[in-house]
C-alpha cells in the first residue's frame, strides 16, 4: 500500500457540539467519537462557515467562505469553474472518493471525487431509496417512519446504508487497490485521472443524522438518559426582526405566548435529536473497526466534524439560522489518528472551511487553499492563529467570534447581536449598541468588513499594498500573494521608489513583485523603459 497517508473525513448534519462527550456531555454514549478524541486533538472554538447545510459544505469542499464561493443556500448547485479540493488531491493522484449525504458531487459536476455513492433522500434517481424499495416494495419514502422511530432495521436505516458504502469501498481497497465498481470512474472530466492501484485514497462519508426527521431507530431506544439531556433555553424578547419572523413561522401561537407550551413534546424531540447521536458514534465505530480489521487504520488520518450545530428548541428556534446562538454556529472538530506531535486540545479559532487545506497538508499539499488554514499547522503553531472566525447565513446574518464574543451584523437593519459567551453563557444579554462596548463593536465591525473584501478576493493596486495593508492581509490569508493576488499598477519607475524612500517610508515595499507576472501597469520600477 501507498506511503502516502490514506485520509477518511466523517461530516455528520446538525451535530452540536455539546451533546458528545468528548465537549463535555454525559447523557449520550459515543465510545467511537471519544475514542477518536482520545487518540487526536479536539478543537475547542470551531465555528461553522455557514449555519446552512449546502453553504457549509461547499465551504469545506473550495476553503471559500459563502460570500466567495456564491452556494448561498440549499439546492445551488457548485459553480464548475471554483477549485475544490478533491480535485487537487485526484490530480495528485490519490483515489478520492465519497459517499452518503454530500449534497455537491454531482454526476458532470463531481468537485473532484472519482467514485461517489449518493444519498439522495426522496429525490429521482436515489439509489437508498431503490435499494430499500427492494426489500420493501411498497415503500414510498426513505423516511420511513412508525410515528417515533426509523420503520424498519437499523440494518436499513439510511445512514446505516452510507455506513455500509463506506465500509465496502474500504473493504475492496483493501483487497484489491481499487473502488468495488470500477465503472464510477465513467463520465468524469478529464483533469480527474483514474488513479492507479493502490492510489492512496481520500473518503468522505457524509451521514444525515441528526439532522431531521429525527428517526432514530428503535434499537437506540434507551441509549440515551431523558433525566440527564440539558433543558431548553428560554428565549430572548430584544431579538431583531428575521429572528422575529422566523420564531413566528415555525411556532403555533400559544408556543410564542408560552415557550413552556409545548415542552414536553420538545423534549421527547431533543432525545430523538440525542439518540441520533448515539446512532452516528456507533456508525463511526464501524468505519474505524473496518480501518482496522482491513490493516488500513495505521496509514490512515480521520478527521470528524459537522456542517453545523442546531438549536434543538432552544430560543424557541428548532434547528439552524440566521442567529448567533453557539448552539447552531460551534462544530465538533477532531483530527485523530495522526501522530504524536499535536495537542490532546486545542483552542485555536478555526472551523470546517480549515478542513481542506488540512486535508491537502496530509496529502503532501502545502500550497495556500484559499481561506483554509491547516488544523494541523494551527494546533502546532507553525500557522498564524486567526483573530476571529467567520460565519455567514446568506445576506441575513453576518458573524463574527473570537474567544469570548460572539457578535453578528444583520445587513440593511442597523441591528446586531453582541454575546459575551464567558459571562453570560446562556446568551440571553445583547450587549450591541451599550455605550460601554462601543469600541469592541467598531474593532469587530473592522473585522467583519476586512472578511467581506477576502471573501471576494482582494483587489488593490500594488502601488497602494503599503506594508501595513499587506500586514493585516496577512494576518487574515496567510500567502495571500500565492493565492490568485492579481499585480496590477506598482510603482512605474525608480524615480517613483527614491520620491517613496525621500518621504521617508519603505522604499522596498513594492519588491514582492520582483518575479511575479504583472497584469497591468504603467511601466514597471524593475524594468528599464523599452524592455
Amino acid at each position: 500500500m501507498s506511503k502516502r497517508r490514506n485520509i477518511v473525513l466523517i461530516v455528520s448534519d446538525s451535530l452540536r457540539p455539546d451533546f458528545l462527550h468528548a465537549y463535555g456531555a454525559d447523557f449520550i454514549p459515543t465510545p467511537s467519537i471519544d475514542a477518536l478524541a482520545e487518540n487526536g486533538t479536539v478543537f475547542d472554538f470551531a465555528v461553522t462557515a455557514s449555519t446552512v447545510c449546502a453553504p457549509a459544505r461547499a465551504a469545506v469542499l473550495t476553503g471559500r467562505p459563502v460570500s466567495g464561493h456564491d452556494i448561498w443556500t440549499n439546492q445551488i448547485p457548485c459553480p464548475e469553474p471554483l477549485e475544490h479540493f478533491p480535485a487537487r488531491l485526484a490530480r495528485q493522484g490519490y483515489l478520492t472518493a465519497a459517499v452518503g449525504s454530500i449534497d455537491h458531487a454531482r454526476p458532470g459536476n463531481p468537485v473532484g471525487f472519482q467514485w461517489v455513492r449518493r444519498f439522495e433522500e426522496n429525490k429521482p434517481g436515489s439509489e437508498y431509496l431503490a435499494w430499500l424499495k427492494k426489500r420493501h416494495p411498497e415503500e414510498t419514502t426513505a423516511y420511513a417512519s412508525d410515528g417515533r422511530h426509523f420503520k424498519y432495521s437499523e440494518e436499513e436505516f439510511y445512514d446505516r446504508w452510507s455506513c455500509d458504502r463506506a465500509t465496502e469501498f474500504l473493504n475492496t481497497y483493501a483487497e484489491k487497490g481499487v473502488v468495488p465498481d470500477e465503472s464510477f470512474y465513467s463520465g468524469y472530466p478529464s483533469d480527474h485521472p483514474t488513479p492507479e492501484k493502490d492510489a492512496p485514497f481520500f473518503l468522505c462519508c457524509g451521514f444525515l443524522s441528526p439532522h431531521a426527521p429525527l428517526l432514530p431507530p428503535k434499537e437506540l431506544e434507551g441509549t440515551v438518559d431523558p433525566e440527564k439531556l440539558p433543558s431548553i433555553k428560554l428565549p430572548r424578547k430584544d431579538v431583531p426582526p428575521v429572528e422575529k419572523y422566523r420564531r413566528a413561522f415555525m411556532n403555533p401561537p400559544e408556543y410564542l405566548k408560552d415557550p413552556k407550551a409545548g415542552w414536553e413534546e420538545r423534549m421527547q424531540s431533543r432525545l430523538s435529536y440525542a439518540e441520533l447521536i448515539a446512532e452516528i458514534a456507533s456508525l463511526v465505530g464501524r468505519i474505524v473497526d473496518t480501518l482496522k480489521a482491513t490493516g488500513l487504520y495505521e496509514n490512515t488520518t480521520i478527521l470528524f466534524t459537522a456542517d453545523h450545530g442546531s438549536c434543538e428548541w432552544d430560543y424557541n428556534l428548532d434547528t439552524k439560522g440566521p442567529w448567533p446562538y453557539r448552539s447552531q454556529l460551534f462544530v465538533p472538530l477532531i483530527v485523530s489518528n495522526h501522530g504524536k506531535d499535536l495537542p490532546p486540545r486545542s483552542d485555536v479559532l478555526c472551523g470546517n472551511i480549515d478542513i481542506g487545506a488540512t486535508v491537502l497538508e496530509i496529502a503532501g499539499d502545502t500550497r495556500p487553499f484559499n481561506l483554509s488554514r491547516s488544523l494541523i499547522g494551527q494546533a502546532s503553531g507553525k500557522i498564524p492563529a486567526r483573530e476571529v472566525t467567520f460565519s455567514e447565513f446568506c445576506d441575513s446574518a453576518k458573524t463574527l467570534a473570537d474567544h469570548r464574543y460572539t457578535y453578528t451584523y444583520y445587513p440593511f437593519t442597523g441591528e446586531a447581536c453582541l454575546f459575551d459567551r464567558e459571562n453570560d453563557p446562556e446568551e440571553s444579554v445583547n450587549l450591541a449598541g451599550r455605550p460601554e462596548y462601543a469600541a469592541l463593536e467598531r474593532k469587530l465591525l473592522m473585522h467583519l468588513m476586512d472578511h467581506m473584501v477576502l471573501s471576494k478576493g482582494v483587489r488593490i493596486e500594488a502601488h497602494d499594498l503599503a506594508p501595513e495593508v499587506r500586514e493585516g492581509i496577512e494576518k487574515k490569508k496567510p500567502g495571500f500573494l500565492d493565492d490568485e493576488f492579481e499585480i496590477c499598477y506598482p510603482l512605474a519607475s525608480m524615480k517613483q521608489v527614491e520620491n517613496v524612500r525621500e518621504a521617508g517610508l519603505d522604499g522596498h515595499y513594492q519588491d514582492f513583485c520582483l518575479g511575479r507576472p504583472i497584469k497591468a501597469d504603467y511601466g514597471v520600477f524593475f524594468k528599464k523603459e523599452g524592455k
